[in-house]
C-alpha cells in the first residue's frame, strides 16, 4: 500500500506547489483546505481534499489519522507557533512517520537578532526536535532564503511602466530562493527514503539591486535604473496592497535584517540534495520579461 502524504497549507504559495510536486511523482496526496470546491482548480484531480483549518484544532487531529508523511506550512500570523506546534503534536500522536516543515530563513532565527516570525519558527522547530527525541516522527526543516517572487514580484509591473524598478533591500545583496525550488525541496524531503534534517534553500548567487539592473540592461538592451526604497516606502506599498499590521511588522523586520547583509550566504544544500542547481534570478527575469511583452 502506498504511503499517504498530507499537506497543511495546501492552498498557499508554497503548499500548492508541494501538492503538485508530490502528485507529479505519482504519490497519494491529500491537502487540508477550508473549501474543497475552491481548492479543486489548483490541483490535479487525483489530489484528495481534507476539510480543516489551523484555528480548528480538532480538524487537524482528524486530518492526521492514517497519514504517513505530513507537511506543515501556515500563513504569517500571530498564532502561527501555536497552530504549528499543535499540528506537530497531532502528527506525533497519530503515528505519522515523518514531518516536513517549511520553516523560516536561518538568519531570522539567530539569537539576539530573531524576527518575530523567526522566533515562532524556532519554537516550532524546538517542538519538532522534542517529539523526535521522544521516539516520535522523523522531523525535517526546510529553511528558505528570501523568496525571489516575493521581493522581486513587482518588477514586471514597474518595468512595464518605465525604466526604473525599486526594492526595499537597499544596497544589500541576497541569494534569492525561487519558490519553485523551495517547493521541490519540500516535496523531496517528504518523498525521499532519507534526507538531511535541515535543508537551506538559496539561489546560486547573491545579487543586489544594481546587479539586477545590470542583468536587465543586458536582456533588454536599454538603460534600467534601480531605485532603493526606504523601508517606510516599502511598507506603505504593502499596506496599500492590503497587508495587515502583523504582516507589516514581519516585513519591516525582515527588510531591516536583510539590509545587514545576512541574506548573502549561498547554501550548497539544494544542489547536494536535489542533484541540480537552483534557479537563477536571470531565468526568473527572462520569464517576467516574456510575460510583459518582451521589451518592457
Amino acid at each position: 500500500m502506498s504511503e499517504r502524504h498530507l499537506v497543511l497549507g495546501a492552498t498557499g504559495r508554497i503548499g500548492s506547489l508541494v501538492v503538485r510536486e508530490l502528485s507529479d511523482r505519482g504519490l497519494a496526496v491529500a491537502g487540508l483546505v477550508r473549501d474543497a470546491q475552491r481548492a479543486a482548480p489548483m490541483w490535479p484531480s487525483e489530489v484528495m481534499p481534507v476539510i480543516g483549518e489551523f484555528d480548528a484544532p480538532a480538524s487537524i487531529v482528524s486530518a492526521m489519522q492514517g497519514v504517513d508523511v505530513a507537511f506543515i506550512s501556515s500563513p504569517v500570523h500571530p498564532e502561527m507557533a501555536a497552530w504549528q506546534c499543535h499540528a506537530v503534536q497531532a502528527a506525533a500522536d497519530a503515528g505519522v512517520r515523518r514531518i516536513v516543515k517549511l520553516s523560516g530563513s536561518a538568519w531570522t532565527m539567530v539569537e539576539g537578532r530573531m524576527t518575530t516570525v523567526g522566533a515562532a519558527h524556532a519554537q516550532v522547530e524546538a517542538t519538532m526536535r522534542a517529539v523526535q527525541k521522544s521516539g516520535g516522527p522523523e522531523c525535517i526543516c526546510i529553511r528558505p532564503n528570501a523568496f525571489l517572487q516575493g521581493i522581486l514580484g513587482r518588477i514586471g509591473t514597474e518595468l512595464s511602466n518605465g525604466d526604473t524598478f525599486s526594492l526595499g533591500i537597499g544596497p544589500a545583496r541576497v541569494a534569492f530562493a525561487d519558490i519553485r525550488d523551495i517547493a521541490a525541496a519540500c516535496a523531496h524531503a517528504m518523498a525521499a527514503r532519507s534526507t538531511p534534517q535541515t535543508i537551506e534553500v538559496t539561489g546560486p548567487e547573491a545579487l543586489g539591486g544594481e546587479e539586477i539592473a545590470g542583468l536587465l540592461v543586458q536582456m533588454l538592451g536599454k538603460p534600467i535604473r534601480y531605485k532603493p526604497l526606504d523601508i517606510s516606502e516599502a511598507m506603505a506599498r504593502a499596506r496599500a496592497g492590503g497587508a495587515d499590521d502583523f504582516t507589516l511588522r514581519h516585513q519591516t523586520e525582515v527588510l531591516t535584517v536583510l539590509r545587514e547583509g545576512v541574506g548573502e550566504k549561498v547554501s550548497p544544500d539544494f544542489q547536494s540534495v536535489l542533484g541540480r542547481a537552483p534557479r537563477t534570478v536571470q531565468s526568473y527575469l527572462a520569464e517576467v520579461i516574456s510575460k510583459v511583452g518582451g521589451t518592457c
